[in-house]
């Protein structure tokens, strides 16, 4: 848990686009120096990180985003997905699997977030069992998000194959169980 301080600053951030420390400071109506301190715990965290430069008036300086894990943080303490998605394809465009996530938060709801988070492997890969226990949550899901989860999915090609696969194989299964009756 974090503290609240770092809390507005995760939730400011995924609100916003890349910031400095100032910016943020003024947007959370916070104190230089407490905010200070707050970005160098969240980005000893990993939450937070330097991704790109600024200038002004001819000086440098460090705009300040979320990582994979302020992300999933950012989902958690309730930041709405679509602002969240927009920045993300902005500043991770390569980064398809948090995109996914991002979406499936929306469609799913934040019961369906550690489910997600458990999806991503180490190496950024979306694993099967956990896809397949989202697709388990589609029963309790309204036929009209069922549509949405569905056209989302598309989108992604690899969580896409993996979840037809996935179906694919439990039809095969049910259907040898079914004869052996």
């Amino acid at each position: 848990m974090l503290p609240r301080l770092q809390k507005r600053i995760i939730l400011y951030l995924a609100q916003s686009e890349p910031q400095n420390i100032n910016e943020t400071m003024k947007g959370i109506s916070g104190e230089y120096k407490t905010s200070w301190n707050a970005f160098k715990a969240l980005e000893e965290k990993g939450l937070i990180k330097h991704v790109k430069s600024g200038s002004w008036r001819g000086r440098q300086y460090r705009l300040f985003w979320l990582t994979d894990l302020g992300i999933f943080t950012a989902l958690h303490e309730g930041a709405k997905s679509e602002v969240l998605l927009k920045t993300t394809q902005e500043i991770y465009p390569q980064n398809k699997n948090i995109q996914f996530i991002i979406e499936a938060v929306s469609i799913l709801g934040k019961t369906a977030l550690g489910v997600l988070h458990l999806a991503v492997s180490n190496k950024g890969v979306i694993e099967e069992r956990p896809l397949i226990s989202i697709m388990n949550k589609q029963k309790e899901l309204t036929p009209k998000q069922q549509r949405q989860f569905m056209t989302m999915l598309k989108k992604y090609p690899e969580p896409y194959q993996q979840c037809a696969d996935s179906i694919e194989e439990i039809q095969t299964k049910l259907k040898d169980l079914s004869n052996l009756l």
